[in-house]
């Protein structure tokens, strides 16, 4: 298939617009105080197989992990058994995220009832509740 140069450009551009309004509103909208006032976070929109297609200009390291992240999930429960309304949410660090204050969430795409792709984010939250406050406000090295 082949694409003339323009329609590929406006197609490319109006993805990325896409990925960049869903980071400035993650930002806009955060509750996490260390996203609203430092932008710890990050959005992407992701193909029906994982893979980037276009991210916002955020913290390049928290995409480095999505793939993973979003492998894992899938690993869990299979795209194929999406439905509306369904998403993924995961913080495990064992499992692609890089510690637990990162959440992801990977909300699928739908069209015409099949995923075509999924809009992710990851923000940092400051706590989560636990044993100790903070991040690792118990470790002794």
């Amino acid at each position: 298939m082949t694409i003339d140069p323009v329609d590929h450009a406006v197609i490319s551009q109006g993805i990325i617009a896409a990925a960049r309004e869903m980071g400035s509103k993650l930002v806009r909208s955060a509750y996490s105080t260390v996203v609203r006032e430092a932008a710890d976070a990050s959005a992407a929109l992701l193909d029906r197989d994982g893979r980037i297609v276009a991210q916002a200009e955020m913290i390049p390291m928290q995409l480095g992990s999505m793939t993973a992240t979003w492998q894992a999930c899938v690993d869990h429960h299979p795209v194929e058994d999406l439905v509306e309304g369904d998403f993924y949410l995961s913080n495990d660090p064992y499992n692609g995220a890089q510690h637990i204050p990162d959440v992801f969430i990977f909300q699928p795409v739908f069209f015409e009832g099949r995923v075509i792709a999924f809009a992710a984010s990851v923000a940092h939250h400051l706590e989560f509740g636990g044993a100790a406050a903070g991040i690792v406000a118990d470790a002794t090295d």
